[in-house]
This record gives structure tokens, C-alpha cells and sequence, in this order.
């Protein structure tokens, strides 16, 4: 099936568009004053990290349009790391929860197509249903990762305007040629690339990612990027709010997802003393639910006149 048709009916099926973002910080699962770990003192770290992911998958099952594992924390962990990150997306595509690997992967040519055969092949340890991709090296560079995607029905999601706050640094520059800002014109090269791959529901497998942080560009690329799912970052421990993703998404209340990670990751870590596992799990699980009620208040459709 067509990536964003399998997104569209996992959003519909589930009601949510929250994506839980799947970020192991080392020093907050393994350190010294580390609630996770002292909630589970014999185990060592590559179990508490496989502990830690399962508890997340869990929580998707029911709350989450999807699961975004942060590639950049299970690398810096080494072999054992990578070991952990690939069963992650194996348990996730198992309880049918979709995976969009975040990597932000950008080169050129051979190299391109390399990363796209690391996590866009079906025969990949690393398979996932999406990948964040970086356009910054040229349009040449997505073609590998579209192409790739195409072939085994999965989707990329392209850098348009991030969430961080350095990103208008290069993103907001204004083009003499076109008197538009970059962030425009990498939104109209995501649409061009997937405007031969449109699924049912009229999304192309090329989507964006565009920053909660950011509501007015939001608003103004929701328009260009007509035929794009749109990642949101930024929502929650970033800043940003519900009210800010509302124009992410079309009149049906559909068109987009948003992601939160350290705000559902480490939610036990507001509850003081005295955690233990079933408290974890329960703080985890009521941050999942709080958010994908709080952004299915904010996609709700609206009323035709």
C-alpha cells in the first residue's frame, strides 16, 4: 500500500495524529540519578533500552498515528545500540505501528542511494515506512531516497522549516530570483518530487517537515506543500503549542502529524520520588493520551457552510 494512504488510514483507524518521537538520551536512562534506572536496577543498558523502547511501543499502539525513533541517541551507543534500534523497528512494524526513521540523510548520487538502501529496502536491518531526509545538498540528492521509497512503498519526509530556533539562519534567506524565502522553494521541489507518486487520498510520498514553532510559515506552506503530509516538530518540550499546529492541517482535520519526544519520554520524571515501573508506564501513557487528545482538538474539521 501507498505510504501516505497507509498513514492517512492509521490516523483515521486510531484517531490521533501524534507522533511519538523515540529519543534515549544516555544520561537520562543510564546516569546516576536516572529514575528509569533506578526503577529497574538489575538490568544493564542495553536492556534498559530495550525496556525503554518497548514501553513507547506500547503506548503508540493505542495513542500514536506513529513512532519516530531518533537514529543520532542508538548510534552514539554503539553496536549494541544499532542491535536495539533495529528490533525497535521490527516490534513497531509488528504491532502495525508505522516508523519514521529519523536520520536526516542528504548526499550525493551513490552515496544517496546507499542510505536510502540502509533504511527504504524491505531486506534492511534498519527497514523503515519513512525517512527524514536533508535537501540542502540539491534536488539531485532526494531522487535516490524518492525513487528508493517508491519501490518499496514506504515515504520520505524532506526539511522545509525546522523547528529549532537557528533554522532561519539559512532557511528564511529571501532569493533575489525569485524575491521568495528558501524554505519556499524546497517546498516546491518536495512537490514536484512526489507528483507522480499520489496515493488515493491525494498525498504524494514525499512529505515535509515543517516546525510547530513556526505558526505562520506553517500556515503559508500548508498551501505550497497541497499535496504533503507535513511532520510537525516542536510541539511540547520545544515550545510549541496545540493552537500553533492548527493551520498544519486541512479543513477534514487530516494533512499532517506532529511529533512529541521528551515531553512522553521522560513524563515520569515530573512525579518525584518513589517511581517505579507501574508509575512510568502510567506517566508515559497519560502524556500519549493527553497529547493525541490535545492535537485531535486541533485538527478538528471544519463545519462546511
Amino acid at each position: 500500500m501507498h505510504f501516505a494512504d497507509r498513514l492517512h488510514e492509521r490516523i483515521s483507524d486510531i484517531d490521533s495524529r501524534l507522533v511519538i518521537g523515540i529519543d534515549p538520551y544516555p544520561e537520562k536512562l543510564f546516569g546516576s540519578s536516572s529514575p528509569f534506572a533506578r526503577a529497574y536496577p538489575h538490568l544493564s543498558p542495553e536492556k534498559l533500552l530495550i525496556e525503554f523502547c518497548a514501553i513507547l511501543i506500547e503506548t503508540a499502539e493505542e495513542t500514536a498515528c506513529a513512532v519516530k525513533p531518533q537514529a543520532a541517541f542508538f548510534e552514539s551507543m554503539g553496536l549494541s545500540g544499532l542491535a536495539v534500534l533495529s528490533a525497535c523497528l521490527k516490534a513497531a512494524r509488528m504491532r502495525g505501528i508505522p516508523v519514521i526513521m529519523d536520520a536526516k540523510r542528504g548526499d550525493i548520487g551513490s552515496t544517496a542511494a546507499a542510505y536510502a538502501r540502509a533504511y527504504l529496502d524491505p531486506d534492511s536491518d534498519f527497514f523503515a515506512d519513512a525517512l527524514t531526509v536533508n535537501p540542502y545538498l540539491g534536488p539531485d540528492t532526494l531522487e535516490p531516497f524518492a525513487r528508493a521509497a517508491a519501490q518499496s512503498g514506504s515515504g520520505i519526509f524532506v526539511l522545509v522549516k525546522t523547528s529549532n530556533p537557528g533554522s532561519g539562519a539559512f532557511q528564511d534567506r529571501l532569493l533575489k530570483e525569485s524575491a521568495e524565502r528558501l524554505y519556499t522553494k524546497v517546498a516546491r521541489a518536495v512537490t514536484d518530487l512526489g507528483a507522480a507518486n499520489i496515493g488515493r487520498y491525494g498525498y504524494s510520498h514525499v512529505g515535509a517537515v515543517v516546525g510547530a514553532t513556526y505558526p505562520s510559515e506553517l500556515k503559508a506552506l500548508r498551501e505550497v506543500l497541497s499535496s504533503s503530509y507535513l511532520l510537525v516538530p516542536g510541539y511540547g518540550a520545544q515550545g510549541g503549542t496545540a493552537h500553533d499546529v492548527i493551520p498544519a492541517f486541512r479543513p477534514d482535520g487530516m494533512g499532517a502529524i506532529v511529533n512529541a519526544s521528551r515531553s512522553i519520554d521522560y513524563a515520569y520524571e515530573a512525579l518525584g520520588n518513589g517511581i517505579d515501573k507501574d508509575s512510568i508506564r502510567k506517566a508515559i501513557y497519560d502524556a500519549a493520551k493527553k497529547a493525541q487528545m490535545d492535537l485531535n482538538n486541533a485538527a478538528k474539521p471544519i463545519p462546511s457552510t
